[in-house]
């Protein structure tokens, strides 16, 4: 009961249809005492003429009258005169014709009640036509919204300015055009996205393959030694890991891109995470004669999946190496503070300009300068994923000629 009277249509409503029935019952109360008032004046007026016939006739006797006529009378008296009425033709068989104030006042109340009726009637049709055609314009409102969207005019509002469970129907159908509005919106990036995909994995295989089909023709109608031979099938065998390498990385991305990955993240102690990193990469840093420094006052600990983040760091440490002189040194230092955990990755290679540094993390972007053709560029597009897939941010700063610092934040708050 409560809840109903919450509703300010219900409220409404409910206070119209008292105020009309609250009317009504006044119009009735006072008919009735207009009545009463009339049966009174037609009671005096009819004793009156007979007073008056036999005040005329006998004087004495209507002084007798007078005080009976105001006196209430037994049981008895009033049966006894009911049958001496009955043998002069008066009794309640007759028509109402017969009985000149009766037939007045019984006229008199029909035309009164039948009016309250008609009028009553009228109110409450009024009344429930103004509340339907009020309510029904509401609901062709949303009909029409509805039909908008799917017409696929996804921006339909309808304003709504009053409150109720009406006004929040309007403010859900509102919400749900602009929920169907973002997941389509959703549904065609993930499409488009679908598209790019096969199309950057079309446009990367292209050249290997290429590469491939024309070591295998020249193996297959050239005559060939064993050793020119065994050259070309390396050659093959290079560019079947670098397609195996690529494809893996972009199905990687792709399922980092569409939330796919569930991240088991665990409080790790991320010293370990970095030095793991360090040494499946040390290979690539011997050959190529570059030192990676690691420093680590204390330990610290963060909630990440190893394997993953393993994984970025790798990159960004390939990324430095690649980058890198015969000689050349990578610091690697990690920092805790109350506002953040953070690892700065800095070479001391070849830097990157400052036109390609808003680009390193764009996926297959490769700089102009860039004198590596094997370089794929995704590597740190991938790194940004999964730093970012851990609620962390990974910036770059860097100058041509003095290195790049890679420095990945992750905040406490």
């Amino acid at each position: 009961m409560r809840n109903y009277f919450i509703n300010p249509q219900l409220k409404r409503s409910s206070m119209i249809l008292s105020i009309i029935i609250i009317t009504f019952f006044i119009s009735i109360f006072l008919i009735l005492n207009m009545q009463y008032n009339q049966l009174k004046d037609d009671y005096i007026n009819s004793f009156g003429g007979i007073v008056s016939e036999i005040k005329e006739k006998d004087p004495e006797l209507a002084q007798e009258i007078i005080p009976i006529l105001v006196k209430e009378t037994s049981q008895e008296q009033r049966d006894k005169g009911v049958e001496i009425l009955k043998e002069y033709g008066l009794s309640r068989e007759l028509e109402n014709n017969l009985f000149p104030y009766i037939n007045r006042t019984y006229r008199s109340n029909n035309e009164i009640f039948f009016s309250i009726f008609i009028m009553m009637l009228l109110l409450l049709l009024t009344f429930n036509y103004c509340y339907q055609v009020y309510f029904y314009k509401r609901i062709r409102r949303i009909t029409s919204g509805a039909k908008s969207i799917v017409e696929g005019q996804y921006d339909t509002f309808i304003e709504e300015d009053q409150e109720g469970d009406f006004p929040k129907l309007v403010t859900a159908f509102n919400s749900m055009g602009g929920i169907i509005r973002n997941n389509l919106e959703e549904l065609n990036g993930e499409k488009q996205f679908l598209v790019d995909l096969l199309s950057d994995i079309s446009h990367q295989l292209k050249t290997p393959l290429s590469s491939m089909i024309v070591y295998n023709d020249i193996m297959l109608n050239k005559n060939l030694s064993r050793e020119q031979q065994l050259t070309f099938l390396k050659n093959n065998e290079n560019q079947l890991e670098r397609m195996e390498w690529l494809i893996k990385s972009l199905l990687r991305l792709a399922r980092l891109d569409v939330h796919a990955i569930k991240f088991e993240r665990k409080n790790n102690d991320l010293n370990t995470t970095i030095e793991e990193s360090i040494e499946m990469i040390e290979s690539k840093a011997i050959e190529k004669k570059v030192s990676i420094d690691f420093s680590q006052d204390e330990k610290v600990f963060l909630e990440h999946d190893i394997y993953w983040l393993k994984e970025a760091l790798m990159n960004i440490f390939i990324n430095s190496i690649e980058h890198s002189n015969s000689g050349d040194k990578i610091n690697v230092e990690i920092l805790e503070n109350p506002i953040y955990k953070r690892i700065i990755i800095e070479d001391q290679g070849e830097g990157i300009s400052e036109e390609d540094l808003p680009n390193i993390f764009r996926r297959f972007y490769k700089s102009k300068r860039s004198q590596k053709s094997d370089s794929v560029g995704i590597g740190l597009a991938l790194s940004k994923a999964i730093i970012g897939g851990h609620g962390g941010i990974i910036e770059a700063e860097s100058q041509l000629g003095e290195g790049t610092k890679f420095i990945i934040t992750f905040l406490k708050y």
